[in-house]
């Protein structure tokens, strides 16, 4: 996905930063907590709304705690830089719908996840996404691309 990868380098090169509170205050899209019962999520971990009472705003459940938060908002701020067309996007972890696989990806690039091949050679998914920090069903899903 060359396209998303070149969205990434061209944010991180703008911007000098890949942190996604960072590029959000930069971008002016907000970042609201909420409670993971609000009507607003509804059901989701977080909702990404491009015009929200004329705002651009990611609701993200206020349960969520690092690295997931951080891998969840960059998700959703890959619907919002990638998928303009789009005016909101909610995360479940099953999610297996082309644009949520390519907000993972974005997620993915943002985080620039490296790791040793040879040390993970005889790793499951779940014992690599352990190891970095990152969610499994994403990571199941990249791979599966």
């Amino acid at each position: 996905m060359q396209w998303i990868d070149n969205i990434v380098l061209g944010l991180v090169d703008e911007y000098g930063t890949r942190d996604v509170y960072e590029l959000c205050d930069c971008l002016e899209i907000e970042i609201r907590g909420l409670d993971p019962s609000s009507i607003i999520l509804n059901g989701h971990e977080a909702f990404y709304y491009r015009h929200f009472n004329g705002a651009e705003i990611i609701f993200i459940s206020n349960k969520l705690e690092n690295p997931l938060k951080e891998f969840v908002l960059k998700h959703e701020l890959g619907h919002a830089l990638c998928h303009t067309g789009i005016l909101s996007a909610g995360f479940l972890y099953s999610n297996i719908h082309k644009l949520e696989k390519q907000a993972n990806y974005f997620a993915f690039k943002l985080s620039d996840i490296s790791f040793d091949k040879v040390e993970l050679r005889e790793m499951t998914l779940e014992q690599i996404a352990s190891c970095l920090e990152i969610p499994y069903e994403p990571l199941k899903q990249l791979v599966n691309l």
